[in-house]
């Protein structure tokens, strides 16, 4: 049966009858509305459902969606306590809203009373690590669909071992990868650390070449231009000074990125430190960490209790691109660690200040609490912006193309 057939039984005489719309031009409308309708749509027909369940109808919004800038970002947050609940809002919503009331309740797949001990997404999938950090654990997740993976276990055996992760797509080979990197290290000396990755397509682990004797930031890696970034610390016995290594998840090769001008703090020479035992929680003292903003690398640099600068890579990994875009004080009230979320078309910085979602005005020098319904009383553990996205962690060997499909 058509397409129009079908459309045409669902409705009554007074309506509007649906015209005999070409393939391309139904790609084009749909392909331009958020994901949770487009779930809905999917029982219009079969021919609906099997266009919207294919990977190049995924694709195709997908690449829409990241072009529209703010107007399909999601808000997620995270409740700060035990146990868990997620709730998403829309972007726009937090940026120009006093109050949030309009949310939504997404449901874990896993028992909500579980750690999140890590977090990374890419194209609307998410990697989690549920409880503490455990190769048993990982999931691949996209919250918009409901659709998870367990990712198989990686074989490594943690015993004095620190660990972390990064996940992105590798265009080329249409597949994305999870990248293991875990290595003991003690307080003045580091080992190098190992790496292992995962392939989506091939649902398997393999070992990589190591870096180099290097620490490599707790945080996960930051995806960008089909390169993992994260944020590697070396020692050279009097200071740390930290370097951006980033990994190309095509050729498996590492690479580094020019630093900015940044002020190094109260560390001597040229090089900085980050945060360590007591004795180094100083005002000024400087703690920096890799993040995104939109569509460009991020520098924040934290220089405790004081500021926090964040400078953006307007050109990827060309010298001279790197700009400070705004310095965000601590005043009284904020806490202790301010992580940027979003900046706004008038300059405004949303934030999340470790239990709130704040917006600074940089023109009137003040921050602005965010309310939320449901999380006030409670706080925000986590937040972060993200796409929603029909990308499924699942793939499927027998998934037709549009083309194949009757209309």
């Amino acid at each position: 049966m058509s397409t129009t057939n079908e459309l045409n039984s669902s409705i009554s005489n007074d309506q509007m009858q649906i015209p005999n719309f070409p393939l391309e031009i139904i790609i084009e409308i749909l392909s331009r509305l958020p994901v949770k309708p487009l779930l809905k749509f999917k029982c219009v027909s079969k021919s609906w459902h099997s266009l919207i369940s294919t990977s190049h109808f995924a694709k195709s919004h997908l690449k829409i969606s990241l072009q529209n800038n703010k107007l399909n970002k999601t808000l997620l947050l995270l409740s700060r306590y035990l146990p868990h609940t997620l709730y998403s809002c829309p972007l726009n919503s937090a940026l120009h809203e006093k109050s949030i009331s309009c949310i939504n309740k997404l449901s874990f797949p896993w028992n909500s009373s579980n750690i999140i001990a890590g977090v990374s997404f890419c194209n609307g999938l998410f990697l989690t690590c549920i409880g503490m950090y455990n190769n048993n654990n990982l999931y691949l997740w996209n919250p918009s669909t409901r659709k998870t993976k367990k990712l198989p276990s990686s074989g490594v055996e943690y015993s004095r071992c620190d660990v972390t992760y990064g996940f992105g797509y590798d265009e080329s080979n249409d597949d994305y990868k999870v990248v293991e990197i875990y290595g003991v290290y003690g307080i003045h000396y580091v080992y190098g650390a190992k790496f292992k990755i995962y392939s989506l397509r091939g649902d398997s682990w393999r070992s990589m070449k190591k870096y180099s004797d290097a620490l490599f930031s707790p945080d996960s890696g930051v995806f960008l231009n089909g390169c993992l970034h994260w944020a590697v610390a070396h020692n050279d016995g009097s200071c740390i000074f930290w370097d951006i290594v980033s990994l190309d998840l095509e050729s498996e090769r590492f690479g580094n990125l020019l630093l900015p001008n940044y002020d190094r703090g109260n560390c001597n020479g040229s090089s900085s430190r980050p945060l360590g035992d007591s004795r180094d929680f100083e005002p000024g003292i400087l703690n920096w960490s890799l993040g995104k903003l939109g569509d460009c690398l991020c520098l924040f640099c934290d220089y405790y209790k004081v500021k926090l600068d964040v400078w953006i890579m307007k050109e990827y990994n060309a010298k001279g691109y790197w700009t400070k875009s705004v310095s965000l004080p601590y005043i009284a009230g904020i806490g202790p660690c301010i992580s940027p979320l979003c900046v706004s078309d008038t300059g405004e910085v949303l934030l999340h200040d470790g239990t709130r979602v704040m917006l600074y005005d940089a023109r009137n020098d003040e921050y602005k609490r965010v309310e939320i319904r449901d999380l006030d009383d409670t706080g925000v553990g986590a937040a972060t912006v993200y796409a929603e996205s029909l990308v499924s962690p699942i793939l499927d060997s027998n998934e037709n193309t549009p083309e194949m499909q009757e209309w």
